[in-house]
């Protein structure tokens, strides 16, 4: 009895261990180990050489080409990881950054890591290019026939807290019609009825600039100020040509002595290309020529003027052989000052390249070369116009890269966009809609004028560190003042190195702000360390730095 009840636990006993008994587990073997996760993502911006990353300060990882990365050690579940560049790229000057670089596994694998390498911009100070006379707008052809409010003269031309500081204000010549005025003497009359806002921007340290819309109606060929009614082409009568540079040096006297005002520049005609049903007056390459050349020049020498003649003002650059005649005849180019375009043919080709526009070829070297009008409005401007008024950050960076590519690239000394005040609220011919909306291409374009003052230089900058930012830079020798503007973008915030050579030891610099959230606002102070500093430039924004040492 005993040894069945043996043989019947032993056999009960076999049983079980053949089941996966015995105290182990089910499966028979060892625990599984506890899941693991990688740490990666993504390097851009890498040119010739690698950059060697670390995570956790011990797990090291050469990189030599853009795109995804993944360290090789694997990390658990709540542990913390933290990625840092351990080593920068070698011999190529480039500095790499990185975003999202630490924080803690959670049940899955990272690969948010961004890496961005760029090249820093080096600020020249020694190497100087052409001298900036100025940024702004105009108040021409408003329909008002008076001046803004003093409220709206100080926010476009005041140097104060959220104040644009535009230094040019182009007024038009006044013709007895659109813009109100007789000039067939000096007078009260003549100097029109602007000059409020002449006397602001002027008070403010910026310079008036004119242009005529339209002869008075006396001394062209259909005998109106349009260009459409009547008989005749609409130009001016040749044997009047006498008496309109006369006008317009009337025009120039009458300011300077009813109200103390120097009138810096004056076109001869706006857009002579063009017949309009309103305010116009077309003339071709010949008619500037002999107009320059034997009357205006002459009448202005005579005078004793020492405003600035400006020639073609076609409305856009494919315009420009409106004056070259008179850039091939010594006797008018002799007078001319500068040579003047509109921007609205210009062109983008990508996210911040615009087509260039060159000072033309035919022109002796060393005039003036501006931009005076530019927009969007209803059939016409560039081809990255919108519909509508439009206030977000993209209409500005869209202006903020022709400005970029006029004055860092084509060498332009000044730049202004068409209204001040837009007529109504329907579309971008303003910087202000008329019911007080402010855009955020005026805070750009305020990221210019504000700090780049009439009769500073351009000096030397690398004008694309990087794919999607944009640098140039400027000083003043009389107050070793230094202005930098550097525009990012893209969606995201890339670091960028700045190296100041050849210059005096800055120690900080000042940057301010226009982005989707922020609108010309000064931030905090940027330590500059042998002249070099490094800052991360917000997504889609434009910041300009300014000091002195």
């Amino acid at each position: 009895m005993r040894f069945r009840m043996l043989c019947v636990l032993v056999a009960t006993a076999l049983a079980v261990s053949g089941c996966g008994g015995g105290g182990t587990s089910g499966t028979g073997g060892a625990p599984p180990p506890p899941a693991t996760y990688s740490i990666g993502g993504v390097v851009s911006g890498l040119t010739g050489s690698e950059v060697v990353l670390q995570d956790n300060g011990g797990d090291n990882l050469p990189v030599s080409a853009n795109g995804e990365f993944t360290f090789a050690t694997t990390l658990a579940n709540g542990a913390a990881y933290d990625v840092t560049v351990f080593t920068q790229p070698n011999g190529t000057g480039q500095m790499c950054s990185v975003a999202s670089g630490s924080g803690t596994v959670m049940n899955a694998s990272v690969d948010t890591v961004v890496v961005s390498c760029t090249a820093p911009a080096a600020i020249n100070w020694t190497n100087v290019h052409q001298q900036i006379d100025g940024f702004g707008a105009s108040d021409a052809q408003t329909g008002t026939g008076t001046s803004m409010s003093t409220a709206n003269q100080q926010f476009f031309f005041g140097l104060g807290a959220g104040q644009l500081g535009l230094s040019l204000l182009r007024v038009g010549v006044s013709d007895d019609y659109g813009d109100p005025g007789d000039c067939s003497t000096v007078s009260v009359s003549c100097a029109g009825g602007y000059v409020s806002d002449m006397q602001a921007v002027i008070a403010n340290g910026g310079r008036v600039y004119a242009s005529p819309w339209t002869p008075p109606a006396i001394y062209k060929t259909n005998g109106q100020a349009d260009c459409t009614s009547g008989a005749g082409d609409g130009g001016l009568i040749s044997s009047d040509y006498g008496a309109y540079a006369t006008w317009l040096a009337n025009f120039v006297q009458s300011l300077q002595t009813e109200d103390g005002i120097t009138l810096y520049a004056i076109s001869v005609q706006n857009e002579p290309n063009i017949c309009q049903d309103y305010d116009s007056a077309v003339w071709t390459a010949a008619d500037i020529d002999t107009f320059v050349s034997t009357n205006l020049g002459p009448t202005f020498t005579s005078d004793a003027l020492t405003t600035l003649i400006l020639v073609p003002e076609g409305s856009g650059y494919n315009e420009m052989s409106l004056g070259s005649t008179c850039a091939g005849d010594a006797s008018c180019n002799k007078y001319v000052g500068g040579i003047n375009w509109h921007d609205y043919d210009a062109t983008a080709t990508g996210t911040n390249t615009i087509v260039a526009d060159p000072y033309p070829a035919g022109w002796p070297a060393g005039k003036r070369y501006w931009e005076t009008e530019a927009s969007c409005g209803p059939g016409f401007g560039p081809n990255f116009c919108q519909a509508g008024f439009n206030t977000d950050i993209t209409d500005a960076l869209d202006w903020a890269a022709v400005i970029d590519q006029r004055l860092a690239v084509d060498g332009a000394n000044a730049w202004l966009y068409w209204w001040l005040i837009d007529a109504d609220s329907t579309d971008d011919q303003g910087l202000m809609a008329n019911n007080g909306t402010i855009p955020k291409r005026a805070y750009m374009l305020g990221q210019y004028s504000k700090f780049v003052r009439p009769g500073y230089f351009r000096i030397d900058a690398t004008h694309l560190p990087e794919s999607y930012v944009s640098v140039s830079a400027y000083q003043s020798l009389g107050t070793n003042t230094l202005v930098i503007v550097a525009t990012n973008y893209s969606g995201s915030a890339i670091s960028q190195t700045f190296n100041i050579t050849n210059a005096p030891a800055f120690s900080t610099l000042t940057p301010w702000l226009t982005s989707a959230t922020s609108s010309l606002e000064q931030q905090p102070n940027v330590p500059v360390a042998a002249n070099s500093f490094t800052y991360t430039l917000p997504a889609q924004s434009i910041t300009t730095f300014v000091g002195t040492p």
